[in-house]
């Protein structure tokens, strides 16, 4: 009986398991990506670019990592930032996503031009902080859709 369990709730987790990003591009279409912070409190909006082919290989393996599902990991819906990336491509289109933050490693990962609305647990605020680009403060209309 336990092991029925315990295989019902593995497959049970699984089905709401959708995986990570797998972009419609690959990595040697991608000219630069443009990084978007939202401050969650003051609404204060700054702006980095990522030219340098090594940080945009990060941000590209970034999705490629982590876990999306279509259910709800968790009920906190305190206010955060909101992280926006635009992946400028070389035949002139571009692909848009947006990490809207719940506390701390919880949130929702959309994309307009992808078409899709997921949960995660990844830390996208961290990886924004922590990237070593130069952030320049711009106006909220520049933000991806």
């Amino acid at each position: 009986v336990l092991a029925l369990v315990c295989m019902l709730g593995i497959v049970g987790c699984a089905q709401n398991e959708t995986g990570s990003i797998e972009f419609p591009f690959a990595i040697e279409d991608v000219t630069n990506i443009e990084m978007y912070c939202v401050e969650g409190t003051t609404g204060y909006v700054e702006k980095k670019v990522v030219v340098d082919e090594d940080d945009i290989q990060a941000v590209y393996d970034l999705f490629g990592r982590i876990s999306l599902t279509t259910e709800r990991v968790s009920t906190d819906t305190s206010g955060g930032s909101t992280v926006s990336f635009r992946f400028n491509l070389a035949d002139g289109t571009d692909y848009e996503l947006t990490h809207i933050q719940y506390g701390i490693k919880n949130g929702i990962l959309k994309s307009s031009t992808g078409n899709f609305e997921y949960y995660t647990l990844a830390d996208i605020l961290g990886f924004w902080i922590h990237i070593d680009i130069e952030a320049v403060a711009v106006e909220e209309s520049d933000l991806p859709k």
